[in-house]
């Protein structure tokens, strides 16, 4: 199976993994601690333990033992699973039209002059 044809995230799934991402290898305290942060209603340390299992299970982490702890790191890099994810919404809610993603962004969000021209820059660079 290629990394990209991983099983999707579920919400929780993503924050555990955006937590990984973020930091690289990390135990489970460290996670729970990073999803935790900024929330009303705090995750236990087991809830996080079966989460992290279940990613293993699916691919989506790896880990290794460094004494009596386990250190979780990602099996695919943020940004291939970030272009597997937009891949998706483009097919299924836009029909595969990258015009038409881009314009949805334009239109349900504020997006700042200076985001727009970041955007121009990154195009007049993809195009040479």
């Amino acid at each position: 199976m290629k990394k990209t044809e991983l099983p999707k995230l579920t919400p929780p799934e993503f924050e555990i993994m955006d937590a990984v991402w973020r930091t690289g290898e990390v135990t489970a305290t460290e996670i729970l601690n990073a999803v935790n942060t900024n929330k009303s209603r705090k995750l236990k340390r087991t809830t996080i333990q079966v989460q992290v299992t279940r990613l293993e299970e699916k691919g989506w982490l790896a880990h290794r033992a460094d004494g009596n702890k386990f250190l979780f790191s990602a099996t695919v890099p943020r940004r291939e699973a970030s272009a597997a994810i937009v891949r998706d919404v483009s097919d299924r809610v836009f029909g595969g039209s990258c015009v038409e993603l881009v314009k949805s962004l334009f239109t349900s969000s504020d997006i700042s002059p200076e985001e727009i021209r970041k955007l121009r820059e990154f195009i007049d660079h993809y195009e040479e």
